[in-house]
């Protein structure tokens, strides 16, 4: 079995810069955005795709234009490649124009690491500084604010070598700036012992564990604050635009209650999405299962049109803007992150294999429309909770259909039901608890 590789990002503040370093930082800022730029308007000039022929084609054109050291041309165009292929795939699926390439306007670098191994990089990383070079013999120090949480978690296990730093990303704000770095760990994957499917909807996560012979267990966890959160902002953000649209009008004061409370809303809902996937990552790391997921990508535009795709029904604008809000992505990838550093990797189920998790009943495959939280199937008379039907199909249909690995007994796991007498209730073993809040991540 194959190693993984688990990543874990830590967020550094700088302490205070000097009028010089804020200057020489920010200057830095706008090169790196130009030369994004000039990467882009040679890529799609010379239809070049790869950072190597962009080396060979723009080069010595970027040398005379900026004044910096040579591997800064290796950084842009890393992000440079990548943002015209994200914007080639957005293009080929409509949803973006093929005549207007992307612009690069973030006040943001992302810089390779310069180490012994990888000489062509910008910056080391040294614990409680982060040193940039600029130009040969010139360099950039930018001094770290070290917490007892970053040398707990992060630094003492790089300073004994159990993991490695990959590309710094830079910000400014004010007199400081930001320093992301990437904790890189090789993981051995551990054997599991069966799958558990993960339906995750607006108010509720819903997992259902299933292992050869036993019946599955349902674990629900409550999600609820969510939607408590985005609703009590959303009123927050109405009343300040009615307060504040009218005569005198007051921009200023305006887009500054707006910062804020989105702020407020954004450091509230991760929080809470923190507290869900620790908790679910404990779950799946006791019963020693694997997360299988369902592939939501592209729901959103599903959702923004006026008639959703799934249901055939036209949906109100209220509605639309609760699922255009719905976290699920970042739920999955906090889930998914913290299960691989215990060494569980997550699955999704494709695209194609996603329609009707939640409508199927799981004795004998019949459609059936659920009432509320409530699915009833009218062919063998099997009723039980919709999420769980939704999150045991979801475990189902990876481990037969998509699966080509797993032991042959994963596939047999099947509800047990007598075929001589009518069929019964599903047996299902169901925890109900909230998720603790309150507690650090």
């Amino acid at each position: 079995m194959s190693s993984a590789q688990s990543v874990s990002s830590a967020r550094f503040v700088t302490r205070p810069l000097t009028k010089r370093k804020r200057e020489l930082l920010d200057s830095l800022l706008n090169r790196f955005a130009q030369s994004v730029n000039f990467c882009i308007q040679e890529c799609v000039e010379h239809k070049i795709t790869s950072r190597a022929s962009l080396h060979y084609v723009a080069y010595e054109e970027w040398k005379s234009r900026f004044n910096l050291a040579s591997h800064w041309f290796h950084s842009a165009g890393q992000v440079a490649t990548q943002t015209l292929r994200s914007w080639r795939r957005l293009c080929h699926q409509g949803q973006a124009d093929p005549n207007r390439p992307p612009m690069y306007d973030a006040r943001t670098m992302r810089l390779e690491l310069w180490s012994d191994q990888n000489s062509t990089g910008i910056c080391r990383f040294k614990g409680d500084a982060v040193q940039i070079r600029i130009r040969k013999s010139e360099y950039l120090w930018l001094p770290l604010m070290v917490t007892e949480y970053h040398e707990l978690i992060y630094l003492s296990d790089w300073r004994d070598g159990k993991t490695k730093v990959g590309e710094l990303t830079i910000s400014a704000f004010r007199d400081k700036a930001n320093v992301y770095v990437p904790f890189k760990r090789d993981v051995e994957p551990k054997p599991a012992k069966g799958v558990c499917g993960i339906d995750i909807n607006e108010r509720s996560v819903d997992l259902c564990i299933m292992r050869p012979n036993q019946q599955p267990k349902h674990i629900k966890l409550d999600a609820s604050k969510l939607v408590s959160i985005a609703h009590s902002m959303e009123l927050k953000q109405k009343a300040i635009q009615e307060k504040l649209d009218v005569p005198p009008q007051r921009p200023i004061q305006k887009q500054r209650l707006k910062r804020k409370y989105s702020k407020r809303r954004y450091n509230r809902t991760n929080q809470i999405l923190h507290a869900i996937s620790k908790e679910v990552a404990e779950v799946l790391t006791r019963e020693k299962v694997e997360p299988v997921f369902e592939d939501l990508t592209n729901i959103r535009q599903l959702m923004r049109s006026k008639r959703c795709a799934r249901s055939g029904r036209a949906l109100q604008k209220n509605m639309r803007r609760r699922l255009n809000q719905w976290p699920f992505k970042k739920l999955q990838f906090y889930v998914e992150y913290k299960t691989l550093m215990q060494g569980y990797v997550a699955h999704y189920l494709p695209h194609e294999q996603v329609r009707g998790t939640s409508s199927m009943c799981p004795i004998c495959g019949t459609l059936n429309k659920p009432n509320g939280h409530v699915f009833l199937c009218k062919m063998c008379g099997f009723s039980g909770d919709r999420h769980f039907v939704g999150a045991y199909n979801i475990a189902a249909r990876w481990t037969k259909d998509v699966a080509r690995n797993v032991p042959a007994e994963w596939r047999q796991m099947q509800p047990m039901v007598e075929a001589a007498v009518p069929p019964k209730k599903l047996s299902v073993e169901t925890q109900r608890f909230p998720v603790q809040f309150s507690t650090g991540i």
